[in-house]
């Protein structure tokens, strides 16, 4: 139970802004983490609901809702996955060899490919917020906060079976030190919450994990063709699209389907 409750801790500190005690970390006690890390999508879930609160309560518009609404996105995780998703932009679009993208990856100066790229899924992230205010936005907020979650095991999933680069840190310790089962613990909290979006949302539900699930197959295939494997970075690129993906299939198709 000491091993779970510290991989819990592990997690949180590690993926959020949450104030928790701060570990050294070991095999034993970082064993667990990734089966955590999903449920910094529900203290996500958390912030946008209050938001959306506070908002209501105030008559605040639509374009402030929206951003409040990506602030306390950002602020719960502490930009860790933007992080990595600006970094991976700059590689990715740069088209050099494997090796040079790489070294781009671990470069910590921010390139043009990352500024333009985080300035998009913000902007659609933030319309996205935007529509859905003008419909019923608590029922939006529960499918959000289901797609954090399972965006989540789907790159705590990546993190734990795909291979990682030679120059991976971060996701190559997690990965290296997962327990077998945390991939099974992965799979069922995905099916689980799979399940209950489509029971609740339908076929918006069944929608949104289509989308994530291509998302997740071209997560895969770049990795692999274009780093021969994953790493931090990576993991964070996927996690940020696939939000994106799900804030702007809900606000194309939420006001037929929800």
């Amino acid at each position: 139970m000491r091993s779970l409750a510290d991989s819990f801790l592990i997690a949180l500190s590690m993926y959020s802004i949450l104030p928790v005690k701060n570990l050294n970390w070991t095999e034993k006690n970082m064993r667990y983490a990734m089966a955590f890390f999903p449920l910094v999508g529900l203290s996500e879930g958390a912030a946008l609901y209050l938001v959306y609160k506070l908002c209501s309560a105030l008559g605040i518009g639509s374009v402030l809702y929206s951003a409040l609404s990506i602030f306390s996105l950002i602020f719960v995780t502490g930009g860790i996955h933007l992080d990595g998703f600006c970094d991976t932009a700059d590689a990715l679009f740069s088209r050099r060899p494997t090796e040079q993208k790489l070294k781009i990856l671990k470069d910590p100066n921010c390139g043009p490919f990352a500024v333009f790229s985080v300035i998009l899924v913000i902007m659609i992230a933030a319309a996205s917020f935007t529509e859905i205010y003008t419909r019923e936005a608590q029922s939006y907020i529960l499918l959000f906060t289901f797609g954090m979650f399972i965006t989540r095991t789907l790159s705590g999933f990546s993190v734990v079976t795909l291979k990682s680069t030679q120059t991976s840190s971060l996701a190559k310790i997690f990965g290296e030190n997962a327990g077998r089962s945390v991939r099974y613990i992965l799979i069922a909290e995905m099916v689980l919450a799979s399940v209950l979006t489509i029971v609740k949302f339908g076929v918006m539900g069944i929608i949104e994990l289509v989308l994530s699930a291509l998302v997740f197959l071209y997560y895969y295939f770049m990795q692999k063709k274009q780093f021969g494997g994953i790493t931090g970075d990576l993991a964070g690129f996927f996690l940020v699209l696939n939000e994106t993906v799900w804030f702007l299939s809900a606000a194309l198709f939420g006001g037929v389907l929800i």
